[in-house]
């Protein structure tokens, strides 16, 4: 849980977003860290794919 709240805390500095309420918080972490682990995990699964593919041949 702490390193989707790190990378909400992260992506909510970046971006400029106003920061969640205390109560709100669990669910944004969960939402947008769930979110942009999805995303880092489908960027290093294509990418070795890639890898993959290119070395054998």
């Amino acid at each position: 849980m702490k390193l989707l709240a790190l990378l909400t805390d992260a992506f909510i500095a970046v971006f400029g977003i106003t920061p969640p309420g205390p109560e709100q918080r669990r669910r944004a972490s969960l939402l947008i860290g769930g979110f942009l682990l999805t995303v880092i995990l489908a960027v290093f699964t294509v990418v070795g794919v890639m890898v993959y593919l290119i070395s054998r041949h």
